[in-house]
């Protein structure tokens, strides 16, 4: 499925030239940023391509305790390895919390300080998964209502100022704790009970916890994830493009509603402003539909290695970007900076994968048995 990490590329450029800008082409990002969020677009692609395939892998495996023993070698090995980095370069205020909201994956949605900005699109991804994981328990996974639910309910909610529990990352340790030891239990009353209570932490802490950051477009995030997999449903026919669209429909206006509100509430209603809303929709939307169409031409090579290599590249390159700020603000061409950074990135990125994120994935790497269970009817 090289057309997908041809998609994590795109989306990871996208995020990178976000950040790089404001160091190096800035009379560029002047332009640029007045017609289009380049970061949001790459973020929100990366959801759209977790949400088509996530969900669609456990639902192949049909085991939930295999699917959060990938999931955890996929994305633990790096995450801890540059929370370890970076709290040892800046230790936090609070190392107790910081360590425990950490360890969850959800820090940015149980109020604790995040140690690098780029993490809290993980806490999101993390969500996504407790949210998967209650249909599955329950025998929902197919339905075609959660996005449009969250996407109805995010908009709803979107002008209402949201009610901050502030810093719970014990409650939440637990509650995660709690969730997971019944859904890999392998009992189904357990299974049942795990699973609605990470379906109540992850809704709980979207609706009461959210960041004023995403204070209106928290709900509409997971959505966009969900609309990713009733996508992937219509593509392999388990549903009709006709109601996938109804869906798509859904989910898009109220994105684009809550950003304009958004806009109304900066009093920012301008033809150029609704104008880069549209086009950020229409640029992660249209990014991953022409990646679909295109799947079965060969993706180039480049591109796809990026993919590949993207998880690292999300991750580090923030921190090399916080690390390089002195020499990117230098006199130095941009091209040059530039350059000399993505080269850095790469590089950096490179190892990290081959050397943490491979060995881990392979860890245990065996194909479980599926579970009798909680294997997904065939037709």
């Amino acid at each position: 499925m090289a057309w997908l990490d041809g998609l994590r590329a795109v989306a990871v450029l996208l995020v990178v030239y976000a950040h790089l800008t404001r160091f190096v082409f800035t009379d560029l990002r002047a332009v640029t940023g007045e017609w289009l969020h380049a970061g949001t677009a790459g973020v929100m692609l990366f959801f759209l391509v977790s949400g088509y395939i996530i969900p669609a892998s456990l639902e192949r495996h049909g085991d939930l305790r295999a699917f959060w023993l990938s999931r955890a070698r996929r994305l633990l090995p790096l995450y801890l390895a540059m929370i370890a980095v970076l709290v040892a370069a800046h230790p936090p205020a609070n190392a107790w919390s910081t360590a425990v909201g950490h360890a969850t994956m959800l820090p940015f949605l149980l109020g604790v300080p995040l140690v690098t900005p780029v993490f809290w699109t993980l806490s999101f991804e993390m969500a996504f998964y407790l949210l998967v994981t209650t249909l599955f328990t329950v025998r929902a996974q197919r339905s075609l209502l959660p996005p449009v639910i969250l996407a109805v309910l995010g908009a709803a909610t979107a002008p209402l100022v949201p009610l901050r529990l502030g810093e719970i990352p014990v409650a939440g340790a637990v509650l995660l704790a709690a969730g997971l030891a019944g859904v890999l239990s392998r009992r189904r009353w357990a299974e049942v009970t795990g699973g609605l209570l990470l379906g109540g932490l992850a809704l709980g802490l979207l609706l009461f916890d959210m960041d004023p950051a995403h204070a209106r477009d928290g709900l509409l995030i997971v959505a966009v994830m969900f609309t990713g997999s009733v996508i992937h449903r219509a593509d392999h026919g388990s549903t009709s493009w006709q109601r996938a669209t109804v869906v798509i429909a859904v989910v898009a206006a109220a994105l684009l509603t809550v950003w304009l509100g958004e806009l109304a509430a900066l009093h920012a209603v301008t033809p150029r402003y609704v104008t880069r809303s549209v086009l950020t929709l229409l640029t992660f939307a249209g990014a991953f539909a022409a990646g679909m169409l295109l799947r079965h031409r060969r993706t180039p090579r480049w591109l796809a290695r990026i993919g590949v290599l993207s998880y690292s590249v999300y991750l580090v390159h923030f921190v090399v970007l916080d690390l390089a700020a002195p020499i990117l603000r230098s006199p130095v061409p941009d091209p040059l900076l530039a350059a000399g950074y993505l080269a850095t990135v790469l590089g950096i990125s490179w190892l990290t994968h081959r050397y943490i994120e491979v060995p881990a994935q392979r860890l245990g790497s065996h194909r479980p048995r599926p579970h009798r269970d909680l294997a997904p009817s065939r037709r």
